[in-house]
């Protein structure tokens, strides 16, 4: 008659232990690479996100101005100076806004206000938005009929975007003073109901 063993020896039960102990650890080592690999998805994500968001922001700022735009590109990084658009942040009905890459963390920087010019004085009252970081390229170029404007954008270990806005308005000439001739004051004119009084000019 057959014996059976009621039980595991104990060289059983350390070997049992020993591979559980490895699927665990292998399990471990999974779940750290995983979530090393969300945090990573989501540090993209976020800093996509802002980059949209700052891309549309500019967008908007180019679309709703009057075309009086200047772009210096004399430097690395392009920064471009839109004079009198009715895209505020903050509920102005109409703003100067300043897109430039500041030096520390080439981080990309949103001024909005009114009256004011760079660099900024102590008095200026401006409103200045950290749009992004690490930005590696940030280039503007405007077509020779100043009715189209490409925007070309990168942030470090990203890939580069790119946006066009076409139709801009031309931009309108500055209002010229009507010359009068200084004789030409006081004096009435044919058919004035007030003809024979004397009219004072205007101060």
């Amino acid at each position: 008659m057959r014996k059976y063993r009621a039980g595991f020896t104990l060289l059983e039960v350390l070997i049992s232990i020993m591979l559980l102990s490895l699927v665990l650890m292998a399990l471990y080592k999974s779940s750290e690479i995983l979530r090393a690999s969300n945090r990573q998805l989501f540090t993209h994500l976020e800093r996509a996100s802002d980059s949209i968001k700052g891309s549309r922001t500019l967008y908007m700022d180019l679309l709703q101005s009057d075309n009086n735009i200047t772009i210096d590109s004399k430097k690395e990084f392009h920064h471009i100076t839109i004079e009198r658009t009715q895209h505020s942040l903050y509920g102005l009905p109409y703003a100067k806004v300043v897109w430039l890459v500041y030096k520390e963390d080439n981080q990309l920087l949103r001024v909005e206000g009114n009256g004011y010019q760079l660099p900024l004085k102590s008095e200026q009252q401006v409103e200045i938005d950290e749009i992004v970081a690490n930005l590696k390229l940030f280039k503007l170029y405007k077509s020779k009929k100043k009715d189209k404007i490409l925007v070309i954008s990168q942030i470090a270990g990203q890939e580069v975007q790119s946006f066009m806005i076409q139709n801009l308005s031309p931009p309108r000439p500055p209002s010229k003073p009507k010359l009068v001739n200084p004789s030409t004051l006081g004096k009435r004119k044919k058919g004035d109901k007030n003809e024979g009084i004397f009219v004072p000019p205007k101060i």
